[in-house]
């Protein structure tokens, strides 16, 4: 096992170490295993999010959308990646603001879900005690 502070930030090392190597690689043989390793970090993240969730059981089976609840969860990462490839491989610098608009709206979608799923803590419900105990 463990411990909890390093289990709980290793997603986050994931999508960083992910995009951390598409950026500092210009290979197309480095921007695999960089991708490879950023959907992993971002699975792992969906998968602790949607077992954590306080607000709604079962998100996948109520989930109404018209995508499709893999793709509806992913989208921020996805969004994410798809400016920093932008970023990385194209030449074009007028897909520069399309990439940074992108990368804006990835982390906006994200930093929404992430509030939205915070974890209520159980109300505490003060127990009285019978009369007779009181004394």
């Amino acid at each position: 096992m463990l411990p909890g502070k390093v289990y709980e930030v290793l997603p986050y090392a994931y999508v960083g170490l992910g995009l951390g190597t598409l950026l500092m690689f210009d290979s197309w043989l480095a921007i695999l295993p960089g991708l490879y390793i950023a959907a992993a970090g971002a699975v792992i993240w969906i998968l602790r999010s949607n077992n954590r969730r306080s607000d709604v059981k079962n998100a996948n089976e109520k989930y109404g959308g018209v995508l499709p609840f893999w793709l509806y969860e992913m989208l921020p990462f996805s969004y994410c990646l798809a400016a920093l490839l932008l970023f990385v491989s194209s030449e074009n610098t007028y897909a520069y603001p399309f990439a940074m608009l992108m990368l804006v709206i990835g982390i906006h979608v994200w930093m929404l879900r992430v509030s939205s799923r915070k974890h209520q803590r159980p109300v505490l419900v003060k127990r009285y005690r019978p009369l007779h105990h009181r004394i």
